[in-house]
């Protein structure tokens, strides 16, 4: 898979296909069609307390949690993973069984 895509879709679109309650005040989003890992992109999770979907920034990428620069870390591309190996590497093994989001995209470049 290629780690740069696209999206051409707005935030109410986004919004109403994922069904998140209410969008960060402020919150612009233009579309983008050239996105490459470590820019930071919208992203749906889970919110903490309320267990709610919201809508928030995040950099695009994985960054180790024991990596404290992630400026350092861009130098390794862990945008890519192979499904039939994801368990068996310790970088993928804990965001992927524990810490999951949705990274809304119109497609890949």
């Amino acid at each position: 898979m290629c780690g740069r895509y696209y999206r051409r879709s707005d935030k109410q679109r986004i919004a109403e296909a994922f069904r998140i309650g209410k969008l960060p005040p402020g919150f612009e989003l233009p579309p983008d069609y050239n996105i490459a890992p470590s820019t930071f992109q919208p992203v749906i999770r889970s919110d903490r307390e309320t267990r709610e979907r919201e809508l928030t920034m995040m950099r695009w990428g994985l960054v180790p949690a024991k990596v404290a620069d992630p400026n350092s870390f861009k130098i390794f591309s862990t945008t890519n993973a192979r499904a039939e190996s994801i368990l068996d590497k310790p970088i993928w093994k804990g965001p992927f069984t524990h810490t999951r989001c949705l990274v809304p995209l119109d497609g890949f470049l």
